[in-house]
């Protein structure tokens, strides 16, 4: 038997892989899919979408860089999942959509070029996992989920709430997409969690606007002092009154220690406790599509968080098979 042809133990300098665009590789090597009408022989669709909108701190951060990182890190991996035996490429055929014409500074038309190429995926029955970017691009993402006719139940991993009514006068700002889910992509609260929030950095506004809709908040206190199997059990009993989990997950989730490119908020998960909450919902909860945001490469050691990412995204793509 030939061992040198095994992903992950072929040298970077002879892979041979499709590209994005320059030298920008697609997600672990995947087909590149360049139109719609291709989407059809795909299950899973990675799409880029490197947006940065409104800035609520400091100056650019770079989210929009983290499509590239992460596709590059991909490239270090093969689809196999050693801890449960299975080969995520066996499963399913995975493609990578490119990435989101994005028009820097015109929220309405980067908004609409996200929904457009969600939309496709989602006619043609492929799940679509998005890499941002900041985290107003789940507006958009999840309006394509709804018109096309899913009922989705919000799974929102964050340190923050991400409901403020506005930010400067704009509505679409990245810490405001859960109150857009409510109020403009007609998302009942009542199917949304929130999980891992945590710190000084949120206001009382939004903690009263999760109370009133009746959106479930689960703090870091809740988790660390209950455990997550009760936030696990919920999810899974309320998704039987929807058509499956839609999961939005800020990179800040996580502590600092595990995602030194994310916002640097202490107190986090680890990638454990996140990985494990993932994969036991969608072992159980039809996966309607992803999004990871935040990341932001210019601050990250060792390109960890994007590498973290992509295990984020092959262990929740595992848990679907039914491991």
């Amino acid at each position: 038997m030939d061992y040198d042809k095994f992903k992950p133990y072929i040298p970077l300098s002879e892979t041979k892989y499709p590209k994005v665009y320059l030298d920008v590789p697609s997600f672990l090597g995947s087909k590149v899919v360049s139109n719609k009408h291709e989407l059809k022989d795909c299950d899973i669709a990675i799409l880029g979408v490197p947006w940065e909108g409104e800035l609520t701190w400091g100056s650019w951060s770079g989210c929009e860089l983290a499509p590239m990182y992460i596709r590059k890190a991909s490239l270090r991996y093969s689809g196999y999942i050693p801890e449960f035996n299975i080969d995520i490429l066996e499963h399913y055929n995975l493609c990578d959509y490119g990435d989101v014409c994005i028009e820097r500074g015109n929220t309405t038309k980067t908004f609409k070029n996200i929904y457009n190429k969600v939309l496709d995926i989602l006619e043609e029955n492929a799940t679509p996992i998005a890499i941002g970017g900041d985290h107003s691009i789940t507006i958009p993402i999840v309006k394509a989920i709804v018109d096309h006719g899913y009922n989705p139940l919000i799974l929102h991993l964050d340190a923050h709430y991400d409901s403020m009514p506005s930010y400067k006068g704009n509505r679409y700002a990245r810490c405001c997409p859960i109150r857009r889910l409510v109020d403009e992509d007609e998302v009942n609260p009542e199917n949304i969690f929130q999980v891992g929030i945590r710190g000084p950095r949120n206001a009382k506004v939004q903690y009263e606007f999760a109370k009133e809709k009746g959106i479930k908040v689960y703090t870091i206190w809740d988790l660390r002092n209950n455990g997550s199997e009760t936030l696990i059990k919920q999810v899974i009993d309320r998704s039987k009154e929807t058509d499956g989990v839609y999961i939005t997950l800020c990179m800040d989730v996580l502590d600092s220690s595990a995602a030194p490119a994310a916002a640097g908020d202490p107190l986090g998960l680890t990638s454990y406790e996140l990985i494990n909450i993932l994969m036991k919902i969608v072992n159980k909860v039809k996966l309607l599509g992803m999004d990871l945001v935040e990341l932001y490469p210019p601050i990250d050691v060792r390109n960890m968080t994007s590498h973290l990412a992509v295990w984020i995204i092959l262990y929740t793509l595992a848990a679907t098979i039914h491991c």
